[in-house]
């Protein structure tokens, strides 16, 4: 299997992550891959944009008045600040709706900060905390807009859902039987896609305006609202957000659960999706970063501000760094590690290539 990261301490390799990763364009091409690009994977959380198509191109976001900040939200996997709590609830009173209708679970913010504040006043966090309240948001606002039931609105069966299986369906031109779902930790029906799959959506979020798609307007206000409310996507000091913001729009990234990583890169009209086998997430930011130097996307500048998830340090519990998870593979060249346990591997070392 394919070595994407290493991780170290002290010098030496401890553990090896490997993976697949899979770059498309917006015209279905593979441009470059490692491993199968027809390996199959849940999205999770990264097929947010992708799912957004279905509100955007309905009317719902004209009927209802939504913002592109709310739109941003639909789309995010946020932390649970204050900023995405009032626009959770700004597009549920829009709608008609309250915080008693998400259907997320009671899971802890993922700010530590707001995590922590809750436990010093002990109590128990709502649903609006919950990282994909906003897409929850959305399916409701869906719900009311074609006046489908909001309660049961997470079940597979439940018509929203149907039309979300649709919406993958006629964007791959496959039928709505071809579309395998699982469930998502947050209740909702998460598709089950091959790698190729998702780059290729995620090439069409990058292209945006003027693919000859029936999707290219939704796909571009999506992209809109992500590069234009960086923060909202999952807050400030996050690699998705950071990302977007320091790259100025050039590289849109997207986590997902279990090492998924997503990138849309507009000016190259490219799609990319990494998957790391053993579902660790920060094995996965420095190869998100890396695919995006090798492709000439961002400049040493903006290597530099994301250089915590470019290399990121493995601390000791003072806060040491005893380590760090290096990139080891070039998708250009299709190159990948050969690594064992316990080989030296200094700070910045790289393979022989």
């Amino acid at each position: 299997m394919p070595q994407l990261v290493v991780r170290t301490r002290s010098g030496r390799v401890e553990s090896i992550h490997h993976g697949y990763i899979c770059v498309t364009d917006s015209d279905g091409k593979i441009r470059y891959s490692i491993g199968n690009p027809q390996a199959r994977i849940f999205l999770r959380s990264s097929g947010k944009p992708i799912i957004a198509n279905a509100f955007v191109k309905s009317g719902a976001m004209e009927k209802y008045n939504i913002s592109l900040k709310e739109l941003a939200v639909i789309c995010s996997s946020h932390e649970g600040l204050s900023v995405h709590r009032r626009l959770v609830k700004s597009i549920l009173k829009k709608v008609g709706a309250s915080e008693k209708d998400l259907e997320c679970g009671h899971k802890y913010p993922e700010n530590q900060k707001v995590h922590d504040a809750l436990v010093k006043l002990g109590k128990r966090p709502t649903p609006i905390f919950s990282n994909c309240s906003g897409k929850h948001a959305g399916l409701i606002a869906l719900c009311k807009y074609y006046g489908f039931p909001v309660e049961g609105y997470s079940k597979i069966d439940h018509p929203v859902q149907q039309l979300i299986r649709g919406t993958f369906a006629e964007l791959l031109d496959l039928s709505t039987e071809d579309i395998i779902q699982g469930t998502d930790g947050c209740t909702l029906p998460s598709c089950n896609l091959s790698l190729y799959q998702h780059s290729y959506l995620y090439a069409l979020l990058a292209h945006g305006y003027g693919h000859k798609g029936s999707y290219n307007d939704s796909f571009g206000l999506i992209q809109k609202a992500m590069t234009t409310y960086p923060e909202i996507i999952r807050g400030k000091g996050t690699l998705d957000s950071d990302m977007i913001f320091f790259s100025k729009g050039k590289a849109i990234g997207k986590i997902g659960a279990e090492g998924i990583y997503c990138l849309a890169i507009p000016e190259k009209k490219l799609g990319v999706c990494i998957k790391i086998f053993d579902g660790h997430p920060w094995a996965s930011y420095p190869v998100a970063v890396k695919i995006l130097q090798e492709l000439g996307v961002i400049d040493e500048w903006v290597v530099k501000k994301l250089e915590k998830w470019a290399l990121p340090a493995v601390k000791d519990d003072k806060g040491n760094e005893v380590g760090y998870l290096h990139p080891v593979f070039s998708i250009v060249n299709n190159e990948t590690g050969s690594f064992e346990p316990g080989d030296a591997f200094p700070k910045g070392g790289a393979p022989a290539w």
